[in-house]
């Protein structure tokens, strides 16, 4: 399993308790915190963290803040071990109000956080680049910077930070942990099975690593050998790693047995210790329908996840289920079906009592949903329009990702135009691990002709293993066309 969840969150790291005035002689960042006690559950909750034990880590984290109540770093990572965004909110804004009592290092942690979580990537860049310079030899800094590069695709950056972590500590289990998946994105398989092997031996009785090679496996379409890390891993830890059964799930997903695959999509929802895991099995189970073709009953799943949400208060879920059906439908050929779902998400959203750094995110999602609906429908003005906003939404935030965002629907609007060389070009620049901009490059190389190009490329849709909404909703398209550019090669 992923620390990472792009775009969202980010582990951030520290180290031991040392005063503030001789920071500059130390090559960690400090924590400070006036108690030991606080200090020992922090630390023992940071390394559950790493792990992704966030069942248990999170616990640990309110402990220590009890302990000591102006614990910055503490608020920070309880931020980030779960609970929904207005306790995710709640507690990092404690941080950033505590960083006139600690070490600079401590502030830009914090500050870095924020500004991820804001959407504002020239500053979180500004303050990865001083902990960066301030903290070479801070092997969890290393790790920050392992992540950032993750979140925005640069694998070969993210791989060379991971790498110097684990220079500097040949034993920092969870760094081989993300060595492994920036391997596995690179398409370079033995590596990363040999980071995820190291991962286990380091830490054999955790559930993480077996989930992560599991992981591995399923990508490489071992479905059989991927279910049994993923049992592994639910046997050694059943409490942090319910997950694990979507994981089993996800290879009988791809094996073609839907009824398997939501059996062990429902187990996880019956065996999650939290809404958190529950709504997220319920997500998986609602895709499956997807891939499956049942749109119509996966919208319906959709509004289960979303009546959830709204049930326990979870908001930011209620307003993504409705995006999602609306997406789903635009998608699958029902785009004049979508606007009821884009009326209740912006409803949600205006209505909500978030921060506006909070609702300018889901505004983000829901404007880029809305532009793909627009151009669906034929609404070439309107989309026009839409994505002129957009852009300069994006260009103000100067988040990596979003970018990416922005040249995915320019390549899909170049194609709606017949434009299919500026597509492709565009898509190119677009997220490079997502399917759909496969498949819609795809598309754009067929439409000019170039049969060859796009057949490559609906092949590498149709024998995807990774599994994502994105995925679910073109690898059907792409088996198809595979038909009709199948003498390519011949």
């Amino acid at each position: 399993m992923k620390r990472l969840i792009k775009g969202l969150f980010v582990l951030l790291s520290a180290s031991l308790i040392i005063p503030v005035n001789i920071m500059g002689q130390v090559k960690e960042v400090p924590v400070t915190t006036s108690s030991k006690e606080a200090k020992s559950f922090f630390l023992d909750g940071r390394e559950k963290m790493g792990n992704m034990e966030f069942v248990a880590a999170a616990p640990l984290f309110d402990k220590a803040i009890a302990a000591d109540p102006d614990f910055a770093l503490a608020y920070l990572y309880r931020s980030q071990s779960g609970g929904g965004l207005d306790l995710m909110r709640s507690n990092l804004e404690k941080a950033v109000a505590l960083t006139g009592k600690i070490s600079e290092g401590e502030k830009e942690l914090i500050l870095f956080a924020k500004a991820q979580t804001d959407g504002d990537g020239a500053k979180q860049k500004e303050a990865l680049d001083w902990l960066l310079s301030s903290f070479p030899s801070d092997k969890l800094v290393q790790v920050l910077a392992g992540e950032y590069y993750y979140s925005i695709n640069d694998f070969t950056a993210s791989l060379e930070h991971f790498n110097k972590a684990v220079e500097i500590d040949k034993n920092f289990a969870s760094a081989y942990n993300m060595i492994g998946y920036d391997q596995s994105a690179l398409n370079n398989f033995p590596q990363a099975e040999k980071a995820f092997q190291t991962y286990i031996s380091l830490v054999p009785d955790k559930g993480n690593p077996y989930d992560s090679y599991g992981e591995l496996l399923l990508k490489e379409g071992k479905y059989d050998e991927s279910i049994a890390q993923y049992k592994i891993a639910v046997d050694k830890d059943p409490v942090n790693f319910t997950a694990s059964l979507s994981g089993i799930g996800n290879n009988y997903l791809f094996k073609g047995d839907y009824e398997s695959a939501r059996k062990y999509y429902q187990e996880h929802f019956d065996k999650s210790p939290n809404i958190n895991g529950k709504l997220t099995a319920l997500y998986s189970k609602a895709t499956s329908y997807v891939y499956e073709g049942n749109i119509d009953n996966a919208v319906t799943a959709f509004e289960e996840y979303g009546s959830l949400a709204e049930k326990e208060n979870r908001v930011p879920a209620v307003i993504n289920s409705n995006i999602t059906c609306a997406f789903i439908l635009t998608q699958s050929g029902k785009a004049a079906e979508a606007s009821k779902y884009f009326s209740k998400a912006n409803d949600e959203i205006e209505k909500s009592n978030f921060p506006q750094a909070d609702k300018a995110n889901f505004r983000i999602n829901s404007m880029m949903s809305n532009i793909y609906n627009l151009a669906a429908l034929n609404e070439v003005d309107k989309a026009k329009a839409e994505l002129d906003k957009f852009r300069q939404t994006v260009e103000s935030r100067k988040n990596p990702y979003e970018v990416m965002q922005l040249n995915a629907l320019t390549g899909f609007l170049a194609i709606q135009n017949g434009d299919y060389n500026n597509a492709i070009g565009d898509l190119a620049k677009a997220d490079e691990t997502s399917p759909l901009n496969w498949y819609y490059t795809a598309v754009a190389y067929d439409k000019k002709g170039d049969k060859y190009s796009a057949h490559k490329l609906y092949e590498k849709v149709a024998k995807c293993n990774i599994p994502s909404l994105d995925l679910a909703l073109v690898r059907n398209k792409a088996t198809e066309e595979l038909r009709s550019t199948a003498d390519v090669n011949k």
